[in-house]
Order: C-alpha cells, then structure tokens, then sequence
C-alpha cells in the first residue's frame, strides 16, 4: 500500500474498494469509511476543528457500527463526549496520538482518490465529459 496519496494510481472502483476494505487502530479493526461514516464524521467536525480533532473523530466513527455511528449525528454533543472518552480509555492525547494519525491519513488519503477519480458517466459514452449545470458553454 503506497504511503502518500501521490503514489496511489488507482481507478475508481479500485480506489472505493480500498476504502471499503478494513483498516486498524491498533488492534481494533475499523469499519469501512462509508459515505454515512464520512458525513457523521465531518459533521462532528467544524471550521475550528484541529488536526487531532478531526483525526479521533474520524477514526473514533470508523471503530462504530453502522447504527451507533447514525445515531451520533442525533445527538453529537454526546458523540464528541464519547469519542473523548474512548481516547482517553485508550490513552491517546495531544502528544500520544500517532496511533489515530496513520489510519486518518489512510483514510483520507482513500477517500481523496476515490472522489477524484469519478468521472459522470454521459448517455453518449463520454466519461470524461462534464455536464453543463446551468452555467455559460466554454
């Protein structure tokens, strides 16, 4: 698995397959960062959020089932206090937190591929070709 998201050349369906794939904390196997994982965990996040912040929630909703990592975006106040909970049981902190840091970057990393590399399937066969939304012809 390449370290950098540089080295990665996968296709669409390689990369979303990739970030489907299990990952780990440690010992703890995460769960696939799906579209539902991706938006409980920006939504736990926020402009002011900081590197450590949007890692230990990333990966924190990665380490949910899918219906705990729904609920959380019903009351996230109590996901974050969750969250910070199961970092500290597992004594992750601003200086002890290259456990969290390694998977996030993976996953991001995934996740940038996969979305960049969709190409809009046009009815004339065209993959590459994007559709005018409204906008002026170029």
């Amino acid at each position: 698995m390449p370290d950098t998201l540089e080295e990665q050349d996968l296709t669409t369906d390689e990369a979303l397959l990739e970030s489907l794939t299990q990952k780990q904390v440690e010992e703890l196997k995460l769960e696939p960062f799906s579209l539902m994982r991706q938006t409980v965990a920006l939504d736990l996040c926020d402009r002011h959020s900081g590197p450590f912040w949007c890692a230990l929630m990333t990966v924190w909703v990665c380490t949910l089932k899918p219906k705990d990592a729904l609920h959380c975006h019903s009351d996230m106040d109590q996901a974050k206090l969750d969250a910070f909970a199961w970092a500290e049981k597992r004594g992750y902190n601003h200086r002890n937190w290259e456990p969290l840091i390694e998977p996030y970057n993976r996953l991001l990393a995934e996740w940038d591929t996969s979305a960049n590399n969709v190409r809009i399937q046009q009815p004339n066969g065209n993959k590459d070709e994007v559709p005018n939304v409204g906008g002026q012809p170029v």
